[in-house]
């Protein structure tokens, strides 16, 4: 026990505490030995100890529990809010810090990981020489690195043909998944231009290559066929002989072959439907009848007197013939009938709402062939015909040139490729409808001229030049002469996800005809006009996603997918623009070829020799001239 009194002394209050170590001694009130007003400890403590709550001292967390309930009778609800937002704010600070501690775990174990599997792999390869210097058995080994062969940058392929490219015959290249690149049917791809064996010294027409097969017409108009699609096997062969075939297409399993007597073939692409077919009779010299491969399209139910077919194009599943009267026709083709429309027939009553026509039956498309000119109120005056000069047919759309240079286009237009704005309205056109967009690209005082058109895919091409309008006026004499003052152009339009409309962009519609502007880069000097100009193209071939060209100076051009290696570059990229082939690999080539000064590494063809763009396949083939 003790005892504490206040000493009261000039301006100042001392205090003076006493302690007693006496348990029995009482507590005294006064004390002789000490001066002043004496206090007891009770009464000084007396007021905390009746009005106050009493905490023992304990733990961090105990005294924290108290400062709570202080904080929240002194404040009420506010100080509790107060209080559990000081909660929250520790808890997370605790929460981030947690977290950085694990990331840095994390990453240590990370680090650690990484150089365990490097130092494993190092500990792997250098065994027998630790081995070697744990044991002490003798002189580590010591190996020389090896040099890296340097690359040339071109991969010569394996010439086995020792015929070079001057030596008329077949040149092909791509996927050979279908026997088509090669006959050595291990092969799966051939990336470069390779001769193939069986077409050496041979004159050829044309050449198609198809999905799963592949044709070419000879300097007879016989018919040659090879790949899996035909009969399982790489070796070409006859199919027909005797007919003079001009022109040739393949849809739907069927080829359709142009004769000279313009005649319409109809050949089954197998050479086991060819058996089957119940085809055409004939008689040999010892009046014995054999039965042909083939059939006939039918044409005298819509062709007229005199009037003849002169050329003809497929898609997937139609066929448009045109005859020398710039009139046009068209079939759906295959054996039975395609499974819908897509407007690419141009008829109203085989639109995409209605199912596609008989096979094989020869339609003539009378809103493309025949002009309505109209009064100056709208009405109709009178009906005159149009004179259609060429078509061109994609997957399902058909494009149509008549001879004033206008361009009408029907059929899917999902991506853009008949040149009218996609809608909903607008995706599949079924009647021909003129393009109108050309007119943007030449000033409002002049008319866009199309000169050429091409298809292929779902991708369309044409060739504009611009003229005045009063050139165009009938009876006009330097109408021709005048056409001579401006440089005609290329526009594509269509499906470019892969390149193939060649404006350098990779884009999934384009229906605003776009210029292929590298085109206008291949010069060359005009001796008449005294400057440079645009070098005119020679021949186009497009295939279902590239393109082939052959410039007037021999040079070729090309661009579009490779996914195939149907560009035969030796690689299997995408190229956006038109851009020069490297030249044929010829059999005495060597790396040090490459190396010379003087070589000139791009593809040219001679006048008899054809570039033609397939499927997955493309080839160059050698004409008569």
């Amino acid at each position: 026990m003790f005892s504490r009194s206040l000493v009261r002394t000039s301006g100042v209050t001392a205090k003076v505490a006493v302690r007693s170590f006496s348990r029995l001694a009482p507590l005294r009130k006064s004390d002789n030995k000490l001066t002043g007003q004496q206090f007891d400890e009770a009464e000084m403590m007396s007021s905390r100890l009746t009005e106050q709550p009493y905490y023992a001292k304990r733990s961090t967390e105990a005294k924290t529990e108290r400062d709570f309930d202080d904080f929240y009778q002194d404040s009420g609800e506010q100080g509790r809010r107060g209080w559990d937002q000081k909660n929250r704010s520790s808890s997370d600070d605790e929460l981030k810090r947690y977290q950085r501690i694990e990331i840095i775990k994390g990453l240590l174990a990370g680090v650690f990981t990484i150089g365990g599997i490097v130092g494993g792999y190092a500990l792997y390869t250098k065994w027998p020489a630790l081995k070697i210097w744990w044991n002490g058995d003798g002189d580590i080994p010591f190996e020389l690195p090896k040099k890296k062969k340097k690359k040339t940058g071109f991969e010569l392929p394996l010439i086995t043909n020792e015929n070079d490219s001057s030596v008329p015959g077949l040149y092909v290249w791509g996927d050979n998944a279908n026997y088509i690149a090669s006959m050595n049917k291990k092969v799966d791809e051939v990336r470069n231009p390779i001769r193939h064996d069986w077409f050496d010294n041979k004159i050829l027409k044309s050449v198609v290559m198809g999905e799963t097969s592949a044709f070419a017409i000879d300097d007879k108009g016989d018919l040659i066929q090879w790949g899996k699609g035909y009969n399982n096997d790489a070796v070409p062969q006859y199919s027909v002989k005797g007919e003079n075939i001009t022109q040739a297409r393949l849809s739907r399993g069927i080829i359709y072959a142009l004769t000279k007597k313009h005649e319409i073939l109809v050949i089954p692409e197998s050479a086991e439907n060819q058996k089957t077919l119940p085809g055409l009779q004939s008689r040999n010299w010892y009046f014995k009848k054999t039965m042909k491969p083939y059939t006939k399209l039918s044409t005298s139910n819509v062709l007229e007197k005199h009037e003849k077919i002169t050329s003809i194009d497929a898609g997937k599943d139609h066929l448009v013939a045109l005859s020398d009267k710039g009139r046009a026709f068209v079939t759906a083709t295959g054996f039975d009938t395609p499974e819908r429309s897509l407007g690419q027939y141009g008829l109203p009553e085989f639109s995409h709402f209605t199912k596609a026509p008989t096979p094989n039956e020869l339609h003539e498309i009378t809103l493309l062939n025949n002009l309505i000119q109209r009064t100056a109120r709208g009405k109709i005056d009178h009906i005159e015909p149009r004179f259609i000069t060429k078509v061109a047919c994609g997957n399902h759309h058909t494009l149509a040139l008549d001879s004033n240079g206008e361009l009408y286009s029907f059929g899917q237009n999902t991506y853009g490729q008949l040149a009218h704005p996609v809608s909903y309205e607008t995706e599949f056109v079924t009647l021909p409808k003129k393009v109108e967009l050309f007119s943007k690209h030449v000033s409002r005082d002049m008319f866009p001229e199309v000169l050429d058109i091409h298809a292929g895919g779902d991708t369309s091409f044409a060739t504009i030049k611009p003229a005045y309008m009063y050139q165009l006026i009938k009876g006009t004499a330097d109408a021709k002469q005048r056409l001579n003052d401006f440089e005609a152009f290329t526009v594509g339009f269509g499906t470019n996800l892969k390149g193939q409309i060649g404006n350098n962009l990779f884009t999934h519609a384009q229906f605003d005809p776009v210029k292929i502007r590298e085109l206008a880069k291949f010069e060359d000097y005009d001796t008449e006009k005294g400057e440079m100009v645009a070098i005119g193209i020679s021949e186009w071939s497009s295939g279902q996603e590239h393109t082939f060209i052959k410039l007037q100076n021999k040079d070729v051009l090309y661009w579009g997918a490779n996914d195939c290696a149907q560009l035969g570059n030796g690689k299997r990229n995408r190229i956006p623009k038109p851009t020069c082939p490297p030249a044929i690999v010829e059999p005495g080539f060597t790396a040090q070829t490459y190396k010379d000064m003087t070589f000139v590494n791009r593809l040219q063809l001679e006048e008899n020799q054809h570039i033609v763009a397939g499927v997955n396949n493309s080839a160059i083939y050698y004409s008569s001239k």
